[in-house]
């Protein structure tokens, strides 16, 4: 199996850092050289790039655009406080696409080591400290701003409907894409076929509350044209204004919520000249109409799966989502594992690891290559996405705190890929109904350790434990087996 020398991204999916088949990467002050090292060198192709600096993003949408007390959450205004929430929620959305970037990084610097720069070096420290504090800070200030002002929104105009009575999530589907007139015909047909793949997988147990599955918006960017986000916030506006009043007045399409720029954009799909990345940015709710779900755009050349495999997470979050979506924001949380304990912080390893374990796994099913399947595991385990000859992910984990108390901060990389074998082997166990199992009977409201408990037959503290002294003490191959 190919080894990888990576570092760490807090979303990443991994390769490994077994040092049987890698040679070890000279220290910075040691210079060795010799005619296949030049010649290596002088072929050596472009660097992975991407559309969006991330780093400035990060500080011009939480620092220079906002109040100077939109931190003060408790007593900042409400414009404040929305501003902060939703460019918040801005930043988070270009996590996926900021993992695939370190993705292709990784596979890049594992066979040009001598690349890696200070400024990448730079970069993946501010992941570390700085974009991994935003997802945990989204929560928690979406909380509070629902806390402070949740009621405070005008009813809807929009004239309602009667929810068909049927067994038929057909019967339901509401699904609108609005498509950049840039972007190709292969990326809509990817899409779609993803979008309705999941659908079939997920949405058709006579138990989904399918009156929640929908609406959903989706944006299909072009990641490589700017104009035609612009364009394509006009239409979606245009849109909101005619079908969704409400949500239109409390979104950035509201004249009153924008800050225009002389390009036009307002900052919905676009930011500082770039096109937004991947995200799952709404959900229905008294405030929202619909699930909105913006899609970057990949190099199909050599890229097709990320399309793919992409959709196919963000729609395991609706169904995940459609299950508690009646329930407040705050118990939202405790349902999903989101929140375990007291404290308040928000733990990715179970909604994050079942959309990373199944998406890999139901795209290996489609294309009938479960390779796909065991490399991201592998790398999920093996690797370590971190740099600098840090330790990988397995011995992170083995020497951290239990998975359940692994947060964005703390180990979003641990949170993501170690949740995702702990998926792997429950489902090796109970079989992949139970797990769909445990969403279904997230429906009544029960909190997530009944839920877990009831589900199967354990308390999760018991069954964490049970996992670490499972990766402690299997084989690469023993590990292995556990997979499809």
């Amino acid at each position: 199996m190919k080894k990888f020398i990576i570092f760490l991204l807090l979303l990443s999916m991994c390769g490994d850092t077994s040092t049987s088949e890698v040679e070890p990467i000279p220290e910075s002050n040691e210079i060795i050289e010799d005619s296949s090292t030049t010649e290596q060198d002088s072929n050596i192709p472009p660097l992975p790039t991407v559309s969006f600096d991330i780093i400035e993003i990060y500080e011009t949408k939480l620092g220079a655009e906002l109040c100077s007390d939109a931190t003060e959450i408790d007593s900042t205004t409400e414009e404040c406080l929305r501003q902060y929430r939703d460019n918040l929620e801005f930043v988070f959305g270009y996590a996926e696409d900021l993992r695939i970037y370190m993705d292709n990084l990784n596979d890049y610097f594992a066979n040009y080591p001598s690349a890696f720069t200070e400024e990448f070096r730079n970069l993946f420290a501010f992941v570390n400290e700085k974009f991994s504090t935003v997802p945990q800070n989204y929560g928690i200030v979406a909380s509070k701003y629902q806390q402070r002002f949740g009621n405070s929104s005008s009813p809807s105009t929009t004239v309602s409907t009667t929810t068909p009575t049927s067994d038929n999530y057909l019967d339901y589907r509401d699904v609108k894409i609005f498509r950049a007139s840039t972007i190709s015909d292969q990326h809509i047909e990817i899409l779609t076929k993803y979008i309705e793949y999941t659908e079939q997988l997920l949405f058709t147990d006579a138990r989904v509350k399918r009156e929640n599955l929908y609406p959903i918006l989706v944006v299909q960017l072009d990641s490589e044209n700017y104009a035609s986000a612009i364009a394509l916030e006009e239409e979606y506006c245009q849109y909101l204004n005619l079908e969704y009043q409400t949500t239109f007045n409390s979104t950035r399409c509201n004249p009153e919520y924008q800050d225009k720029k002389a390009d036009g954009s307002i900052g919905l799909f676009t930011d500082g000249g770039r096109v937004s990345g991947s995200s799952i940015s709404g959900t229905p709710s008294d405030r929202e109409c619909c699930y909105l779900f913006i899609s970057g755009s990949f190099d199909l050349s050599w890229d097709s799966r990320s399309q793919a495999y992409v959709t196919i997470h963000e729609m395991y979050h609706i169904f995940q989502l459609s299950n508690v979506v009646d329930f407040d924001y705050d118990l939202q949380q405790k349902i999903t594992g989101k929140q375990i304990g007291s404290d308040n912080r928000d733990k990715p390893f179970w909604m994050e690891g079942y959309a990373t374990y199944f998406s890999h796994l139901y795209y290996s099913r489609d294309i009938n290559d479960f390779s796909h399947l065991e490399n991201e595991m592998y790398g999920g385990m093996f690797s370590c996405y971190c740099g600098d000859n840090q330790p990988t992910i397995k011995e992170r984990y083995l020497n951290g705190p239990e998975l359940y108390n692994v947060t964005w901060e703390s180990d979003w990389a641990v949170g993501y890929q170690v949740g995702a074998w702990f998926i792997a082997y429950l489902t090796n166990i109970h079989g992949e109904q139970t797990m769909y199992d445990f969403w279904i009977n997230s429906q009544s409201g029960i909190l997530f350790p009944e839920n877990f408990q009831n589900t199967f037959g354990k308390d999760y503290v018991t069954y964490e434990k049970e996992f670490r002294n499972f990766i402690m003490n299997s084989s690469e191959d023993e590990l292995m087996s556990i997979l499809p």
